[in-house]
């Protein structure tokens, strides 16, 4: 059953709950909840799935969890969308609505804005300029602040733009400031631009046939590693890869869920379930026939649900049974491979992993196989890879996904392929409150080889066991965290089992705070050559996480933009008012200062601005709003220029779905 984390993590998240909010409903009569709504209980499938999920050996997803079988929702159980956008105010905010529709039901969107013409492009219809790609994302980001997924968390995107678009440079930057914590941004990679880099060579910039701008492709991939080295985004889709294992060709696969792990093409969605593999260990070795067995009940289980589904849209009813696409994967992987007596960064780590993936997916193929001969192949499969010789179920089935919040249900130490953070660390959560752990696999370990408590105390602190005195050199070569692991070791991890997944692999390739951008270029480089379908890089620090390594250790401060000290308004002051045309209308600015050249600020035209709080910057001023997201008044010189901008002052979070965003401003 459930650990004290797993069941924080349950009752904050996915207990069912009355009309007060109370929860009343306990773990296993949620896993019924689950399989009923899929089997009856005289189904020859009822009860070995039932007691795999009881067992924690298989972990649906979040949605699933949150969605199937509860009375007061509709039973939506994809965690993955992607829609497409097209270069019209109209479908701009359809795909918005949308979007907000998903976010509602629990699922996460991926867009390619390379359709959405660049910023200062003439608008025929209306003879004005357009605003771009980047303002684009701030509208969805600022709309995502609006809607929870599945009433747990805030919805969170996936923005590509293609390497080639003439705003690239900006899509790129616009993180930089700390903004936009509700979209992960990648950078889509084409194999023609690896050429250019590799021959330095000269880059077109363009859109709808005409050339804006040519550069060498090397200022680009620069900018991207600068980018991700300070902040942590973007990340880089290899396009290429991607449709290059397209089940179906003829659609474009462009784009991915937040994570990364699910390309898909126009309206599709993905459920997804995850292996235990910490469950199939028996002591050092790994029960294969059970592995075998769990994937077949998880292919059946997920195909099964996609037909009891109630999808936020039509057009992602229709397209996600066009092609069937499930997502088996796994968790707990560093678990195994502990249990195993291997290191995560080993050759025979990594050969461990591939057999293991290979071993899913061959199951879930030849069981797509035998449901496609009961119930027919998927509608699309004469327009896909297997038409004719091979009718399938699913069009694909195996996807890595960086399962954060279920891996907490499951009790594993390892979340999705990752190696485990630290042996020591604090997790912190939006809903479920913050998480202490100290690895028991770990402390199982050290009471065999009688570790002293003071050296225990001392791994607490550091979170890692690496280099301390007292700690068998046999421990430390099997318990290294994230950070203890070469960033080449985490690649190669990624590549071993990308081989064997035709969806993809969510996976972070941790850095040290000393990286250099160099460092984060070879990663880049490597990624592409070992054949992965996308790259995600953090360097420890360049970003506030959820996930803090010790126990006892504070976490490490944000790096945000500078900021001054606020400075309370006095009883009286002397100052000027400014006018800014906006489009909505005259705003009248008034800045006061006291007699040490502090500024506080009043307004009037169309909107008025309430409690203000006042900072003093680089012999600047600026004024934040703390009621609606997105004001942010800089003078530069008062009286001569007001610049009104957008922005959105708040981070990333954790590469795993958990995303939030409590330090918006608004206006009233």
């Amino acid at each position: 059953m459930l650990n004290e984390n797993g069941m924080k993590v349950f009752e904050a998240r996915y207990a069912g709950r009355d009309e007060n909010g109370n929860i009343n409903e306990t773990f296993e009569q949620a896993v019924d909840r689950l399989v009923s709504s899929v089997y009856d209980d005289k189904h020859p499938l009822y009860k070995d799935t039932r007691d795999a999920i009881l067992n924690l050996e298989l972990i649906p997803s979040t949605p699933i969890w949150a969605n199937i079988g509860k009375k007061d929702r509709p039973w939506q159980p994809g965690a993955c969308f992607v829609l497409d956008i097209e270069d019209s105010l109209e479908d701009m905010y359809r795909v918005l609505k949308d979007t907000a529709l998903i976010f509602k039901s629990g699922g996460g969107v991926g867009y390619n804005f390379s359709s959405i013409r660049p910023k200062g492009s003439l608008v025929m219809s209306t003879k004005g300029k357009a605003s771009g790609v980047v303002e684009l994302i701030k509208l969805y980001n600022t709309s995502s602040n609006m809607v929870m997924q599945g009433g747990v968390r805030r919805g969170a995107s996936m923005g590509i733009l293609n390497v080639d678009h003439p705003e690239i440079m900006e899509f790129i930057r616009c993180k930089l400031d700390g903004s936009m914590a509700n979209f992960n941004l990648s950078v889509g990679i084409t194999d023609e631009f690896m050429k250019a880099l590799e021959s330095d060579a000269t880059w077109d910039l363009k859109f709808g046939g005409k050339i804006y701008k040519t550069v060498y492709a090397h200022e680009i991939w620069d900018a991207i590693a600068e980018a991700a080295h300070a902040c942590g985004d973007p990340g880089l889709i290899f396009l290429d890869k991607i449709q290059a294992s397209n089940p179906v060709p003829n659609d474009i696969l462009n784009k991915t869920n937040p994570c990364g792990e699910q390309p898909l093409a126009n309206g599709e969605s993905c459920l997804l379930m995850s292996i235990n593999l910490a469950k199939i260990m028996n002591g050092n070795k790994r029960n294969l026939q059970k592995l075998d067995k769990l994937t077949r009940l998880a292919t059946r289980f997920l195909d099964a649900l996609i037909d009891v589904a109630e999808y936020p849209l039509p057009l992602i009813d229709k397209n996600t049974k066009a092609t069937r696409k499930i997502g088996i994967g796994f968790t707990g992987l560093h678990d195994a491979l502990i249990m195993a007596g291997l290191p995560y960064d080993s050759p025979r780590g990594r050969k461990f992993a591939a057999e293991i993936t290979a071993l899913m997916s061959a199951a879930a193929k030849d069981e797509s196989m035998k449901l496609a001969e009961e119930l027919g192949p998927f509608p699309k499969w004469w327009q896909s890879i297997y038409y004719p010789d091979t009718p399938i179920r699913n069009a694909s089935r195996i996807t890595i996904a960086p399962t954060g919040s279920v891996t907490a249900i499951a009790g594993c130490e390892g979340y999705g392929i990752e190696p485990i953070f630290g042996v020591a660390y604090k997790k912190a959560t939006n809903v479920a409150g913050d998480f202490y752990v100290f690895s028991p696999l770990f402390l199982e370990a050290c009471k065999k080889h009688n570790v002293p408590q003071e050296v225990l105390d001392e791994v607490g602190r550091r979170g890692s066991c690496q280099n301390v005195a007292g700690v068998p050199l046999e421990i430390q070569r099997i318990f290294k965290g994230a950070m203890d692991i070469a960033p080449k070791d985490h690649i190669a991890m990624q590549a071993a089992v990308q081989k064997y997944v035709d969806n993809a692999v969510s996976k972070t390739i941790n850095l040290p705070n000393t990286a250099t951008v160099e460092m984060i270029k070879d990663c880049y480089k490597m990624a592409y050559d070992m054949g992965c379908k996308g790259i995600t890089i953090y360097r420890d620090g360049c970003k506030k996480g959820v996930v803090t390594v010790g126990t006892t250790d504070k976490p490490k401060e944000t790096i945000e933009p500078a900021r001054g000290e606020v400075v309370p308004r006095p009883y009286s002051t002397q100052g000027v008012t400014c006018r800014l045309d906006t489009g909505c209308g005259k705003l009248y600015l008034t800045a006061n200062f006291d007699d040490d050249g502090n500024i506080s600020t009043c307004c009037d035209g169309n909107f008025h601005l309430r409690h203000s709080n006042t900072r003093k910057i680089n012999g600047r001023f600026a004024i934040t709003q703390t009621i609606v997201g997105i004001a942010f008044f800089e003078f530069f010189q008062v009286n001569t220029q007001v610049n009104l901008r957008a922005i959105h002052n708040s981070t990333r979070s954790e590469k795993a779905h958990d995303i939030n965003n409590p330090n918006t401003t608004q206006f009233y």
